[in-house]
């Protein structure tokens, strides 16, 4: 089936590239729905770092907020005084372990392009070996 032709407002005609069966199509189907699916999760982790940048603003305030009231009562100021090096250390801790997945995560977020780029390229180069297979005649 030979691709149709249109023209274009400057009077040039050109092959349409929407031919579903071609080769080509097909290819750039599967490189937009890979780029597609590697946006969605940049949004998601970009989503999930925004909220838990929010709750360790939330949470610093709050501590913050309580160390002031603590500081007002000094009866209770060195009893308070330990828990709060207790959760200071805790939220050290914590942003420490923030930071590995961090960082973990973007070794997998390579290694995830680096799949895809290695299947990408396999197919297609499949996609080219069936279309050279189609082409060749039947005796």
């Amino acid at each position: 089936m030979a691709p149709s032709k249109t023209v274009s407002q400057s009077g040039h005609e050109d092959a349409e590239s929407h031919d579903p069966d071609s080769p080509d199509s097909a290819t750039e189907m599967v490189t937009r729905l890979a780029q597609k699916m590697v946006n969605s999760t940049k949004k998601r982790r970009e989503a999930r770092r925004n909220q838990m940048r929010a709750e360790f603003l939330k949470q610093s305030t709050r501590i913050v907020k309580n160390i002031d009231v603590a500081f007002e009562d000094p009866a209770k100021s060195q009893v308070v005084l330990a828990g709060l090096e207790e959760l200071s250390n805790l939220l050290k801790r914590k942003g420490a372990i923030e930071a590995k997945i961090f960082a973990h995560t973007a070794i997998l977020e390579k290694a995830y392009l680096d799949a895809n780029q290695e299947l990408s390229v396999s197919l297609k180069g499949r996609m080219q070996d069936i279309a050279q297979l189609e082409s060749v005649p039947q005796a």
